[in-house]
């Protein structure tokens, strides 16, 4: 748990806290390039400031769709690699291999949401809207998941 949210803070720290080096370094070089090509600090500073139209100006929206699936990938990569850590690479149950990974539905919502929400910026801009859709996409994420999960693993 504590990966993820080294993940939240910034993209890779988490996998560099649980000892995933390369991909860490790698995760942290895209997201500041992401986060300079995007000009998004300037973005969120924009957004925080109430001037939306300066926010969407301002952003290379090109460069910041990017960055939901950065983020999202990240933290649930930091989260599923620490369980696997902890808890074994796979589980063998009446021969089929059980993963590990959870969350997957949520984190795919989460991308998929937050550059929805990106791309459709129009009037509180690329930030609160690449949140607002990551919110959104990863709650429809979560309940297909689980949607899914009750059709086609009922026993």
């Amino acid at each position: 748990m504590l990966s993820a949210l080294w993940s939240i803070a910034i993209p890779g720290f988490g996998q560099l806290y649980i000892g995933d080096y390369l991909i860490g370094v790698l995760l942290v070089i895209l997201e500041v390039l992401i986060n300079v090509k995007a000009s998004l600090n300037l973005s969120i500073l924009y957004s925080f400031r109430g001037q939306f139209q300066n926010a969407i100006d301002g952003a290379n929206l090109q460069w910041m769709l990017f960055y939901p699936c950065i983020y999202a990938f990240s933290i649930w990569q930091a989260y599923n690699r620490a369980l696997e850590i902890n808890r074994g690479p796979g589980q063998v149950e009446e021969g089929k291999i059980i993963a590990n990974t959870k969350y997957n539905g949520l984190f795919i919502g989460v991308a998929m949401g937050g550059t929805l929400g990106v791309i459709y910026s129009c009037r509180i801009g690329p930030i609160f809207c690449g949140i607002l859709g990551g919110v959104i996409g990863g709650l429809l994420g979560s309940f297909i998941e689980k949607l899914g999960r009750i059709i086609f693993y009922k026993s």
